[in-house]
């Protein structure tokens, strides 16, 4: 018991410490009102450091689909050391002592490469984790410790600034390697299948993320611009980072289920559409407010999603490397590109006399309200369409056998093919079965929720489960949402196909 809660501090503690470090030197890169951390300018530090973060996530990606990144093998002790350090040469704030765009360049490049093979490995790490509550609880309150370091970080002198960073980076390259100690790493898919139900589900949710990442790149042209430039809004980053953890933590301790992103964005994308429209009306006296609005919503996404990145891995057995380099490297070209955009815009309103914020509203708005009307609502609609399809799935089988020419025919067939069809549906309500009872041991399901979780698996509605077992529909919901909160999905399809991936595993041991 001892150990396992040893394990899991380690976790807390090196995770929280490797944000903290990555924290300082991004809220720094997008222009951070805390200047005791020191300045470093945006851009020249920003663009090198997002391209050389697409560029190491592309090659993990590339790596897992050759098959030449094992789930485990980038958080083996020498390379998380030699990541370490190249992270410690990036984040020292070195323009401190030699401000000149070749140290910025240098800065950018190595910061960009570690920080995201540092988040990476801790991703994999706790998505190696037999408990899925564990990992959550481990990534929240390394969030959670990220938000308390930050701050002891700005209000220290000028030395202690850029230190803190290195001792927090080489903690956690200690923790990481305590905890990876006896820790297996199943082998997983290193690619998403077509058929897989969740995919659409989870191309949805990095288009929620990457939508956000580009409106901040976008905003951040103006209403997100640093005291340096003079510009409008300034906001001090570390306020948002602190709302956004709190209501992190409050989703987490609340909800029944795991926060997902695209519910997250549901519920953002009103009030950014709000806030953004009344931009161009109020300007310098609604600008600081913008900027809050929008990072407070990108940082709560951005955390929901280390933990759907986590839920993912283990519920569709995919590599987390895969998972977390599309993130970070989608997140990187998202962000890279929103900088791009708004310097044009920039540029556009200086040559002709055009509103910026006017500008910067209008390019804000579209990639929002595009992911949800492209996005959110066509999957919607597929959703619908493939649970109708399936409800008629019974149905067509005896339309088929009504087809026939005759009656002759329809008596031949149903008679031919009966004990087969029997047969066929033994085999395949036993390994429902066995998936069933892989996902009850695994989860801790009692015997009644066991019972239920049988007929969710043969797509029994609610209504038929309550009469068949003489209970209310109330009940059976009760006992549906204990499931799903126990087994961390979010619908009866991804339920389904928990339980037909369990079967899969238990017949291939």
């Amino acid at each position: 018991m001892a150990h396992g809660l040893a394990k899991t501090l380690a976790g807390i503690f090196g995770f929280g410490f490797c944000k903290a470090a990555l924290g300082v030197a991004y809220l720094t890169a997008m222009g951070s009102v805390i200047s005791s951390v020191g300045f470093i300018s945006e851009l020249s530090f920003m663009v090198p450091m997002l391209v050389a973060s697409f560029a190491t996530a592309s090659l993990i990606v590339l790596a897992v689909r050759k098959c030449r990144l094992p789930p485990g093998s980038l958080g083996q002790y020498p390379a998380t050391v030699a990541l370490s350090l190249g992270f410690l040469t990036g984040g020292m704030n070195l323009l401190s002592v030699f401000p000149n765009g070749a140290t910025a360049l240098l800065c950018g490049l190595l910061c960009g490469f570690s920080s995201t093979v540092l988040n990476a490995v801790w991703l994999d790490a706790f998505s190696a984790e037999r408990d899925a509550a564990s990992s959550a609880i481990q990534i929240i309150g390394g969030l959670v410790v990220q938000c308390s370091l930050i701050p002891l970080v700005a209000a220290a002198d000028h030395f202690w600034s850029y230190g803190a960073p290195i001792a927090a980076v080489c903690l956690s390259a200690l923790l990481l390697s305590y905890k990876r100690q006896g820790m297996e790493f199943p082998e997983r898919r290193i690619r998403v299948p077509r058929d897989l139900p969740e995919r659409r589900d989870l191309t949805l949710a990095y288009l929620c993320v990457f939508a956000l990442v580009g409106v901040v790149g976008i905003l951040h042209t103006a209403v997100l611009g640093s005291r340096s430039e003079h510009l409008v809004g300034d906001v001090n980053m570390w306020v948002p980072l602190v709302i956004a953890t709190f209501i992190t933590l409050l989703m987490a301790l609340i909800a029944l289920r795991r926060p997902h992103p695209t519910s997250v964005y549901r519920v953002c994308l009103p009030l950014l559409l709000v806030v953004l429209s009344l931009l161009p009306f109020f300007g310098d006296a609604l600008g600081g407010f913008v900027g809050l609005v929008v990072i407070v919503c990108y940082d709560v996404c951005g955390m929901v999603f280390l933990l759907y990145i986590v839920d993912c891995s283990r519920r569709l057995d995919l590599s987390a490397y895969l998972l977390a380099g599309a993130y970070l490297g989608g997140s990187a070209l998202s962000l890279l590109a929103g900088l791009g955009i708004g310097s044009v815009l920039r540029a556009l309103s200086v040559d002709y006399g055009l509103s910026l914020l006017t500008l910067l509203a209008f390019a804000a708005i579209y990639p929002l309200a595009g992911v949800f009307m492209f996005g959110l609502r066509k999957i919607q609609r597929r959703s619908t369409t493939d649970a109708d399809e399936s409800a008629r799935s019974g149905v067509d089988v005896r339309e088929d056998a009504s087809k026939c020419e005759s009656k002759h025919e329809a008596n031949a067939f149903t008679q031919g093919s009966a004990e087969e069809i029997q047969n066929e549906l033994r085999v395949i309500d036993d390994i429902l079965e066995s998936g069933v009872e892989v996902i009850a041991g695994e989860n801790g399901l009692t015997r009644r929720e066991r019972e239920i979780l049988g007929y969710l698996a043969r797509g029994r509605s609610a209504r038929y489960i309550a009469e068949d077992l003489v209970i209310s529909e109330n009940t059976v919901w009760a006992h549906v949402k204990r499931i799903y909160a126990k087994t961390g999905v979010h619908t009866k399809q991804e339920l389904m196909s928990s339980v037909e991936q369990a079967a899969l595993r238990k017949r291939q041991q």
